[in-house]
């Protein structure tokens, strides 16, 4: 898996202006290696998103074209399942891999915060729609 791009915000400007436009989609933040500053070349982009839904996504695969890519173009996926959440990996071209992980509002819930949950946030989590403060909620009980 390859991200090669020294650019992420290019990236991610795009799919952050996607989920701003949807009323579905609560909340959206970047986690693990990206989020806490220390991505390698082979990394992914994880994102994790707040949805009403998760499955309705899962369903119709229509919602990638919706994103307002600028030079990238989408070239294969394959979807994950975690549980109460689910993942489509996307591999873009030029070379870009971004982990989408749907999950419902209750998955950050903080009485009390699943491990699972806990695990995700604290290896690094950069917010970036925020809709109904769900994420202000949960990193404000994942904080130390």
């Amino acid at each position: 898996m390859m991200v090669a791009t020294s650019q992420p915000d290019e990236v991610l400007e795009p799919v952050a202006a996607w989920a701003r436009s949807r009323s579905d989609v609560f909340g959206l933040a970047v986690a693990g290696s990206w989020a806490r500053g220390a991505a390698r070349p082979d990394s992914d982009i994880d994102l994790v998103l707040l949805v009403s839904n998760p499955q309705a996504f899962r369903h119709d695969a229509g919602w990638l074209a919706d994103i307002g890519w600028s030079t990238e173009r989408v070239v294969d996926w394959h979807d994950a399942e975690y549980g109460t959440a689910w993942s489509r990996h996307v591999r873009l071209e030029p070379p870009c891999e971004l982990e989408f992980t749907f999950c419902a509002p209750s998955w950050a819930q903080t009485c009390p915060v699943d491990p699972g949950t806990f695990a995700a946030v604290s290896g690094g989590c950069r917010v970036l729609l925020d809709k109904a403060g769900l994420f202000e909620g949960l990193l404000t009980a994942t904080s130390p």
